[in-house]
């Protein structure tokens, strides 16, 4: 369907190079996954030549891993590590924008991407 609205929004005379494609986050779960699998096959399609599907990835990876309950149960650092998990699994499946809400997860991240240069 991302393709679809892409192809639409353009014949609306709106520039591709402004289009980012947001797939619904899931934190975790099967939520996770699901998105995991989508975005994979997205990012596979845009390096395979499809210009609809070649556009940036954004994954609002903070607001849905605090709303989980695990997030919230009141252990010091869990909802931190959910927001990393969460984060590094979306990194791993193509996203290029990852909106974080703790800022002890983005030095985590950030860590992480550093690891992953070498």
């Amino acid at each position: 369907i991302a393709k679809q609205l892409n192809i639409l929004i353009c014949d609306m005379q709106f520039s591709a190079d402004k289009i980012v494609i947001h797939h619904a986050t899931g934190a975790l779960g099967y939520g996770l996954e699901y998105t995991y699998s989508i975005m994979e096959r997205t990012r596979l399609a845009g390096l395979s030549g499809d210009r609809m599907l070649s556009m940036p990835m954004i994954n609002f990876v903070g607001q849905e891993a605090w709303r989980t309950k695990e997030a919230k149960t009141g252990q010091k650092d869990t909802g931190i590590l959910w927001e990393v998990a969460t984060a590094t699994a979306y990194l791993n499946s193509g996203a290029d924008i990852l909106v974080m809400n703790h800022p002890k997860a983005v030095e985590q991240i950030n860590k992480a991407i550093k690891a992953l240069k070498g």
